[in-house]
């Protein structure tokens, strides 16, 4: 197998093989027979990418030298060239499920717990029974290894970071014979460091749960037919049929058709990808147009939630601009750090005031404060159902001063309902009604599920298809064969203007009869047949209960503009705006009229949050600054969107601004105190009045101190009445 190596430290190593396609299943094969390798601990394959990662463990490796490690290296590079893309053994991963994600967090959990207490056992036993001084010295440097290592790596690759402060202040610390001291330091930073840990992991196991919607159903390819199955019975060799706006279930290759792949919830990438026969797909990717056959090459599931969730952790496009800004001001603050140590030294003569500047520094508290806060924020949004792919929506979803919201399926209820039934040819309502739902039944849209459950309800066998093949056309409706002629289910602009079908007479008088009928005002759904219109399926489509008083909290929370954009006719959006007292919206727009309007916002200097839930919303979606679905929005809009809602409450978008501008508030007054506290504490070392050891011994009880309280609930703060 040939490689080459994109990056390399002594302690991990990235590969980017060059191996063709490999199944995800393969992959975990490929990962475990690495980490089967003496010293290595973990390794993880991305096929999307093709990459490698190995890492040798910290802890693991305490006693191996550089030397050592470079033979695990070689010994890797060894087996990765000995190793053909046809041998590699298939591990299957079964699918994702609560059980199992409350079986990790029980072990999560309880192995931090563990940690604690072998930090706290260490430091109370060892520090409590009077040591003989050779032991007890013997005992601080094992410790001190640790950190000193991290930071003799950190000079190796010719960076000065937070770990070769951390590293001098302990050395020196020993140096100067102040053991307790030192040991002290090192307890602090380790609870730290302890602490980080687990709200990572209790995050990464937040987004297991959330990140990605499937569905439960697929339509399998079986002896040239689709047939609707669980997802759970795919495996790995079945062929199944996805369409335009559905999400791809499982990883496979394309064998039939050509789509356009929205990967953006995989690669972070928001453009699309055009598929061809023998191209690759993953699960979680959505299909933005075409119609392609897949051959699953992984058991159902996410196969690629660790791939799709470490993108969300470690990907520098979603982290917040103030997290990246704390990174980097971290790390760059340590060289002054170092000045001025020296210049102290040089001016005062006194290596006691130096240290002041030394064992203070700004950078250890601000590169993991801000991070903890982000995690910890992202851990609680998924608890009260939302999800956010990245500290750099919270910051959007703070910062926005215009929202936008789509009609259907978001202002109004999520699923609609099926009224009436209207026939203008020799059909009875009923057939009508079994026709178009055999059609609908194909796509994931809330009007398409109205039709198919009031088919279900009325006992009409909709299975058995009667068409051809189906062409969704955005923003507009369904076109296909029945009998040889061409049927169109969609808007009246679809059926009468593009279509061209013939509208009749009594239409306008038969659709207001329905209206004052059922006391509403309805949706109409337009089926022709051979040019003629066959009958107007009426839906119900009633505002959400909270919708109106969700509209006024957004207002109170600093949205300027609130908008709705609708393909629906100028009369309904009108009724809908009124009612919930939305002041500016626009009516029968196609999705790049909704595009161009949220360019348009941005040019004038808006930061724009925009809610959507349809495949003709996603282009709006990726272009807003922070995008938001909700939970019965299309495959499509949840896989472009920012941030999801996996509940029926529109109130969860103010839990989400309420939480974001929280964050923000929080990460912002972190940074005033961390500037206070240590500023402080240096000014007292300089002046005599505190020694460099108790300054040490504040500054980082600050720190830790710091970092719990990022670790406190958002919403708890501000109230219950947040969450209601």
């Amino acid at each position: 197998m040939q490689f080459t190596i994109q990056s390399r430290t002594s302690t991990r190593v990235r590969f980017v093989l060059d191996a063709g396609f490999i199944s995800a299943a393969e992959a975990r094969g490929l990962a475990y027979d690495i980490m089967a390798l003496e010293g290595v601990v973990r390794a993880s394959v991305h096929p999307a990418n093709m990459s490698l990662i190995v890492e040798f463990d910290d802890v693991r490796n305490q006693a191996q030298n550089q030397l050592q490690n470079q033979a695990i290296y070689e010994y890797v590079c060894s087996y990765l060239a000995n190793t053909t893309s046809l041998s590699l053994p298939a591990v299957s991963e079964p699918a994702l499920n609560s059980k199992a994600l409350a079986y990790e967090s029980l072990q999560e959990h309880n192995t931090f717990m563990l940690n604690v207490a072998h930090l706290l056992f260490h430091r109370v036993i060892i520090h409590s029974i009077p040591l003989p001084l050779p032991l007890f010295f013997a005992w601080i440097a094992y410790r001190a290894w640790f950190f000193i290592r991290k930071g003799i790596e950190s000079l190796a690759e010719k960076e000065l970071r937070v770990e070769v402060l951390d590293a001098c202040v302990i050395a020196i610390s020993i140096a100067r014979g102040e053991l307790a001291s030192a040991g002290t330091i090192m307890f602090l930073l380790s609870l730290s460091d302890c602490v980080q840990q687990h709200v990572q992991a209790r995050t990464k196991l937040s987004l297991k749960g959330g990140i990605v919607s499937r569905s439960q159903w697929v339509w399998k390819r079986v002896l040239g037919e689709d047939v609707k199955v669980a997802l759970e019975s795919i495996v790995p060799g079945d062929e199944i049929h996805v369409l335009s706006g559905a999400s791809i279930p499982v990883d496979g290759v394309v064998v039939l058709g050509a789509a356009e792949v929205n990967e953006a919830s995989l690669t972070g990438e928001s453009r699309l990808v055009h598929k061809d026969p023998e191209d690759s797909v993953y699960a979680g990717t959505a299909l933005e147009s075409g119609d392609i056959i897949v051959r699953t090459t992984a058991q159902a599931g996410n196969s690629r939630i660790d791939s799709i969730v470490e993108m969300v952790e470690e990907s520098a496009q979603l982290k917040a601009q103030a997290q990246s800004k704390a990174e980097r001001l971290a790390d760059g603050l340590v060289p002054y750090s170092f000045i001025g140590f020296f210049v102290v030294g040089l001016l005062t003569r006194n290596i006691r005031q130096a240290l002041s500047v030394l064992m203070v520094d700004y950078s250890c508290a601000i590169k993991l404060s801000v991070p903890i806060a982000i995690a910890s924020a992202m851990d609680e949004m998924v608890k009260n159902g939302i999800v956010v792919k990245g500290g750099k929506f919270f910051e959007a979803m703070a910062a926005a001063d215009m929202i936008v919201f789509d009609k259907t399926g978001t202002l109004t209820r999520a699923v609609p309902e099926l009224v009436d039934v209207i026939s203008f040819c020799e059909l009875p309502a009923s057939e009508i009604l079994r026709i178009a739902a055999c059609i609908e039944e194909h796509f994931p849209h809330s009007v398409a599920r109205a039709i198919t459950s009031a088919a279900a309800a009325q006992n009409l066998d909709h299975t058995k298809e009667v068409h051809t093949k189906v062409e969704y056309v955005v923003a507009h409706g369904i076109k296909t064969h029945v009998n040889g002629k061409v049927v169109c289910v969609g808007s009246s602009r679809f059926v009468f203007d593009v279509e061209h079908a013939a509208k009749p007479a009594n239409l306008e008088e038969q659709l207001a009869r329905v209206a004052r009928k059922h006391k509403a005002h309805l949706s109409y759904i337009y089926m022709s047949y051979d040019k003629q219109l066959a009958g107007v399926l009426c839906i119900n489509d009633p505002l959400r209960a909270d919708a109106a008083a969700t509209i006024c909290a957004l207002k109170d929370q600093g949205f300027s503009r609130v908008v709705m954009l609708t393909g629906d006719s100028e009369h309904i959006a009108a009724q809908v705006a009124s009612a919930l007292h939305i002041d500016e919206y626009k009516a029968q727009v196609l999705p790049e009229d909704k595009l161009a309007f949220i360019k348009q916002a941005q040019r004038e200097g808006y930061t724009v949050a925009m809610v959507g839930d349809g495949i003709n919303d996603s282009p709006a979606l990726a272009q807003a600054n922070v995008s938001i679905a909700l939970s019965d929005a299309s495959d499509i809009a949840r896989a472009v969107a920012d941030i999801s809602i996996h509940n029926q409450q529109l109130h969860s978008l103010v839990v989400a601004r309420t939480a974001s501008q929280l964050l923000m508030q929080r990460v912002h007054n972190g940074f005033v105190g961390i500037v206070g506290v240590n500023s402080s504490l240096i000014l007292l070392g300089l002046l005599g009045i505190m020694s460099p050891i108790h300054a040490a011994y504040i500054h980082n009880g600050y720190t830790f101190a710091l970092t719990l309280a990022n670790m406190r609930g958002l919403l708890r703060a501000k109230g219950d009445d947040v969450l209601e």
